[in-house]
């Protein structure tokens, strides 16, 4: 997995953060490639995510995710100047898959540890 997106020394450590907003970003282009101000509309439109972020952070995101080779874009005109129209890559793919599993893990989690907290409040 690319450097940065949850990855430690040793190989991955866990779900983070930032691998939702990443794994979100990738599940809306396996649905369909999107420019930049799109993909940042269809995330906010989106049933799965409701964190707003500032438009910076996801074109920030989407730079870092080119460079990892999770996504590759190609150019294209508009009305105005070119914009880049980004796809998921197979390794996106592989990545999407990867934190999948590490989400549906971390449900889990969670519901264990609210079926616990709810015990606890009924006894």
């Amino acid at each position: 997995m690319p450097r940065g997106f949850g990855r430690g020394p040793r190989g991955r450590k866990g779900f983070v953060m930032g691998d939702f907003l990443a794994a979100s970003l990738l599940l809306l282009l396996k649905k369909k490639p999107s420019h930049g101000y799109e993909l940042v509309q269809r995330l906010l439109e989106s049933n799965f995510y409701n964190f707003e972020h500032d438009p910076a952070v996801v074109y920030n995101l989407l730079r870092k995710m080119e460079l990892n080779g999770l996504i590759s874009f190609e150019l294209e005109a508009g009305d105005g100047p070119f914009r880049k129209v980004y796809r998921i890559t197979p390794e996106g793919e592989k990545y999407l898959e990867i934190v999948s599993r590490e989400i549906m893990n971390l449900f889990k989690q969670l519901e264990l540890f609210l079926n616990e907290y709810n015990n606890m409040k009924n006894e």
